[in-house]
């Protein structure tokens, strides 16, 4: 898609927020990871997660390849670290960014939720693949204001006023 309507769609997303995550994966030559703002649950039953990779990412074909995943909730105090997974220079998996191994896994202690699985189904769509991820853990990190993605920024949201139907529904 080129031209008005792909510039339009583009601007459209730009002004829907959505919560950010690392999604890490190990293959022969070192580990590998993205920046994603497009994670989203799609089953409890059996848990199942999506989230798409750009084709032409450096990533993205690395990762679809491997055989298990992991994806990391990041918390809002966490935007530097999602930055640099979000180019292609910068330094990753350092232990100054907070990464330790537990039992030969890469492991974010910093991170609000932490799913593994494995991919159940990779789906080409458009320049994207949707990565379907059948989860097979989840381990819950201290409870942290979120980072949020929004109009090519990081920001961290904001607790809005009680409404008048959640004042009237507590009675």
């Amino acid at each position: 898609m080129n031209g008005p309507l792909a510039d339009r769609f583009k601007a459209g997303f730009r002004r829907h927020a959505a919560g950010v995550a690392l999604v890490v994966g190990e293959t022969p030559d070192g580990p590998v990871g993205v920046t994603v703002s497009s994670l989203s649950s799609v089953s409890a039953e059996p848990p199942l997660l999506s989230f798409s990779l750009a084709r032409t990412s450096s990533a993205g074909p690395r990762l679809v390849g491997c055989d298990a995943l992991a994806v990391f909730v990041l918390a809002a105090t966490q935007a530097d670290l999602a930055a640099a997974y979000a180019v292609r220079e910068a330094e990753r998996f350092t232990p100054g960014q907070g990464w330790v191994r537990e039992g030969g896994r890469l492991v974010l202690p910093d991170a609000v939720a932490t799913f593994r699985g494995r991919p159940g189904h990779v789906i080409g769509a458009g320049g994207s693949w949707v990565v379907l991820l059948e989860v097979e853990r989840v381990d819950l990190g201290a409870a942290a204001p979120p980072l949020v993605h929004h109009d090519r920024a990081y920001r961290v949201p904001a607790e809005l006023p009680r409404t008048r139907a959640l004042r009237a529904a507590e009675g």
